[in-house]
This record gives structure tokens, sequence and C-alpha cells, in this order.
């Protein structure tokens, strides 16, 4: 099978998501990112997709190597009429997610037998999270969970990703193929 990340991306605008071919060369991990998760963030080890519930930076870093393609996968939302900015993202992110994951699910089908999607934002399918995971089909960790500089990435690709900006939040994921 003769696998074509053209059709992915192709599947990826049609569901009015903005999808960008990278070499995962292009992918900067950090080891600072924990700081913003462990000292930033206040659902820090709530959520069984994030840090410390994850594999670390330095596995990640050794996985990452096995990977040569992905896919920068963005979904921009208007909300400067949003009152509560937080219960928007979380919506917002969550429907995100679901049509990457079913980017996932078709690169899979395609012939990418290892594609792993990283999430926009912390896993919210369940209100909170138990000792074990009950959707382990979907528990995918956010790309800053695992070092991953999303602004560095996101300028290489000449876009840009401001965090303070209320009006226009974008969810930002990655499709990693191989």
């Amino acid at each position: 099978m003769i696998k074509d990340p053209q059709v992915i991306l192709d599947k990826a605008k049609e569901i009015g998501l903005e999808a960008y071919l990278l070499d995962v060369s292009e992918i900067n991990v950090e080891n600072r990112a924990q700081l913003k998760c462990a000292f930033g963030c206040r659902g820090y080890g709530k959520r069984l997709s994030c840090p410390p519930h994850i594999i670390s930076i330095n596995s990640f870093r050794e996985i990452l190597k096995e990977y040569s393609q992905a896919i920068l996968l963005i979904e921009e939302h208007e909300t400067s009429a949003e009152k509560d900015i937080l219960k928007a993202w979380s919506g917002l992110r969550k429907g995100s997610f679901h049509k990457m994951l079913e980017l996932e699910h078709m690169a899979f089908r395609k012939g990418f037998i290892f594609a792993q999607l990283i999430r926009p934002g912390a896993c919210n399918e369940c209100e909170t999270c138990g000792e074990q995971c009950n959707k382990p089909e979907m528990r995918r960790f956010p790309p800053e969970a695992v070092g991953i500089n999303l602004s560095s990435l996101m300028e290489k690709q000449g876009l840009e990703i401001r965090y303070c900006n209320f009006a226009r939040i974008k969810c930002v994921g990655i499709l990693l193929l191989d």
C-alpha cells in the first residue's frame, strides 16, 4: 500500500482544519515546557492525559525519532463574543479534537499504522478523571505536555499563535505519521 499524506491533508481541509505537512525534524522538543505544566497550569496532575501521568519528555523525544512526517492541524475560532473564555476553550478544543481524531483513524486505515494524534489542550472527554481512564481509546496528550514548542513550530510554517488573543482561539494538534 502506498502511503500518501495528501489524502489526509485534503480531508483535513474538507472538515475545516488548516493542515501543514511537516518533516518531524521541524518539531522542537524542549525540557522547559514542563515548567509551564507543573508551575503554570491549574489542571496539572488532574487529567490522565497530562503530566505527571504521561510519558516523559525524554521518552517522547526518543519516540519522535521513529516518525518521519507529521501534519500540523489548526482550527481557528472566533471568540470575541464569549463571556467565559475558559468555558469556550473547553468546548472548542473538544470539537477540534474530534475532527483531528477522525484524521488519525483515517491515516491508520490509509496505511499509516503508527499514526498518533497529539491533541489540542488537555483531554476533557469526561468531567473529571478517575484513577483509570474511562475512554482510553480517546486518550491523547497535548503537545506542550511532552515538550513541543508550538510557537516555534508554527513560526517555522509562517504562522503565529497568540496566547492572549481572546478574540480568536486556535486549537492546535499534531498528527504523527509513519
